[in-house]
C-alpha cells in the first residue's frame, strides 16, 4: 500500500492483528490511524485528510499525534501509540522530522535514540495506552513516554556482556537529566528526559 498511497507510510502490526498507517506530512495535525481490514484503512486516511473542521469528529480507531502551539518558545507534538515494537521505528522516524524542521538538528541522534529506548521499554513493560511527548520549551527540550504500567523502570546491574537491558542508562548518558514521575491517583508514570538548549554540545550533567 505504500506504492498506492505516497503520503502515508503503511505497515501490519502482527502481535496487535491490525493495520497502521502513519501520515508523513508535517502540517496540519500528523497522524496515526489503525483498522483491521485494509478498506476500513482506507476510509480512515480518507477522513484524515480532509480539510479539519473547527471540532472534527473521531473515529474510534483513530490514534492521532496532536500538535499544540502556544508560541514561539513552546512548541510540542504528542503520539498516542499502539503496544507494538513497530512503533519505535515508526516513532524514530516522525521524530526526526520534527526535530529537522524545529531547527534542532544538533540534538537529534541523541534525543531520537534516547526516545527510542524509553518507548521500547514502555511497549515491552508497561501497559498501554502509550504516550510519546515531544516539547520544545525554549531554554529545554523535552521528551516524555507515559505508560499505565504498575511497575517502575530500573536500573540493573548488568555485566559487561549484557544485551539487553542499559535502557536507562543509555538516556541518563545522553540527556542533562532524566528521570521518572508516577501517576498521582492511577497505576502508571511518565518516564522523562531533558536538554538544555543553552549548554554547549558535548556538556552533559548527572541525571537526577
Amino acid at each position: 500500500m505504500d506504492l498506492i498511497e505516497p503520503v502515508w507510510c503503511v505497515w501490519y502490526g502482527v502481535g496487535a492483528r491490525h493495520f497502521y498507517a502513519v501520515a508523513t506530512w508535517t502540517a496540519p495535525k500528523p497522524l496515526l490511524v489503525k483498522a483491521r481490514t485494509t478498506d476500513e484503512l482506507r476510509d480512515l486516511m480518507r477522513e484524515a485528510e480532509r480539510p479539519a473542521s473547527p471540532s472534527p469528529p473521531q473515529s474510534p480507531h483513530s490514534q492521532g499525534a496532536t500538535v499544540a502551539r502556544a508560541d514561539d518558545d513552546a512548541r510540542t507534538v504528542s503520539w498516542d501509540l499502539p503496544p507494538d515494537p513497530a512503533m519505535v521505528g515508526k516513532t524514530r522516524n516522525m521524530m526526526h522530522d520534527v526535530l529537522r524542521l524545529w531547527a534542532l538538528h544538533a540534538l537529534a541522534d541523541d534525543v531520537v535514540l534516547a526516545a527510542a529506548e524509553l518507548l521500547a521499554n514502555a511497549i515491552s513493560h508497561g501497559e498501554p495506552p502509550v504516550r510519546v511527548s515531544l516539547r520544545d520549551e525554549g531554554g529545554e527540550l523535552v521528551i516524555e513516554v507515559a505508560d499505565h504500567g504498575p511497575g517502575l523502570p530500573r536500573r540493573l546491574d548488568l555485566g559487561a556482556e549484557a544485551v539487553h537491558g542499559r535502557g536507562l542508562t543509555i538516556v541518563d548518558a545522553l540527556a542533562d537529566r532524566s528521570g521518572v514521575t508516577p501517576f498521582p491517583e492511577s497505576p502508571g508514570k511518565t518516564v522523562w528526559a531533558r536538554w538544555d538548549l543553552r549548554r554547549p554540545s558535548g556538556s552533559r550533567t548527572e541525571s537526577t
